[in-house]
């Protein structure tokens, strides 16, 4: 079994939301899990599970309808983003493998290519071809304003400006992860996202981060990809801003996780319930936690 976590590039429209929403349910053998629409990051991510035919089947079903929906001449929002269907992993769930997930991939690339579809961009991760493109950060350097006058050579397709790029590849488990400070404290979300992200020297292995805010919400934020699930939980990163924030004399005010995650995320709690208290995972939105957790759907 795969896990598919597409990223696309509207928060906003929800008749949009609901047409790719309707897409996925008509893919034989999907089980889509939850959709998890952000307005400020204009941006929505589908998380689905299949075998290597059906994430293929969905993934181009996807494609299609993004150049359809979506220009991103006229995009906008406060998320990092290269393309409609911005960033696509792929995910081994045991007994499936990397190997496995690459395969899948590679099919999704030979429809692409097949049906004439319009769009391009870059394997990254456990698919990339280039070391430079590992990390997703790099692939989405400049965003999509750069995307035009970059001489950087896609590795599959080509620049299409209404889709832009997408970044296509396999991943392990990764946690996406906001924890919430004041309505005016951007410049300080951004110096703890900077102070806490593993490339500071201050930092916390296995997490990416940045600082924003989000207008709908009246909330900054530092937004939080936990990469390395093995050697960081999410308590370690509350934990961690939490402190900091006291230290330039700010609060936090509880925070969210965008999409699922796996147990092991809770790892430092006794009860999923636990962690949401300890957590205010629930500050935003009512949370139903257990359909979150992605082993309860296997």
């Amino acid at each position: 079994m795969l896990e598919c976590v597409a990223n696309i590039s509207e928060g906003r429209q929800v008749d949009i939301i609901k047409d790719f929403e309707s897409s996925l349910l008509r893919v034989p053998e999907i089980k889509l899990l939850h959709i998890d629409t952000g307005y400020d990051a204009n941006r929505t991510v589908f998380t689905f599970l299949g075998n290597n035919k059906a994430i293929t089947s969905a993934v181009i079903s996807l494609l299609k309808k993004c150049l359809t929906k979506i220009d991103m001449r006229k995009h906008s929002g406060n998320h990092p983003r290269i393309g409609s269907l911005d960033v696509c992993p792929i995910v081994p769930i045991y007994p499936s493998t990397i190997d496995d997930a690459n395969k899948c991939v590679q099919n999704i690339l030979k429809e692409i290519e097949i049906q004439k579809i319009k769009v391009g961009g870059w394997l990254y991760r456990e698919s990339s071809i280039s070391s430079e493109n590992y990390e997703l950060s790099n692939v989405r350097k400049g965003q999509y304003e750069m995307l035009a006058r970059s001489r950087k050579k896609y590795d599959f397709g080509y620049f299409n400006p209404r889709f832009g790029a997408m970044a296509l590849g396999v991943r392990n488990f990764l946690i996406a992860y906001n924890i919430n400070l004041g309505k005016n404290k951007v410049f300080e979300a951004k110096k703890i996202a900077g102070i806490i992200r593993e490339s500071s020297p201050t930092g916390i292995s296995g997490v990416k981060s940045i600082g924003w805010y989000c207008d709908n919400l009246s909330f900054s934020q530092v937004s939080c990809n936990i990469v390395d699930i093995e050697i960081c939980t999410l308590k370690m990163i509350y934990d961690r801003v939490l402190f900091e924030a006291e230290n330039i004399g700010i609060k936090t005010y509880g925070s969210e996780i965008i999409g699922m995650l796996p147990k092991i995320g809770f790892r430092d709690f006794n009860t999923s319930r636990q962690a949401v208290e300890y957590l205010k995972l629930d500050s935003i939105n009512p949370i139903e936690i257990e359909k979150r957790i992605i082993e309860n759907h296997i």
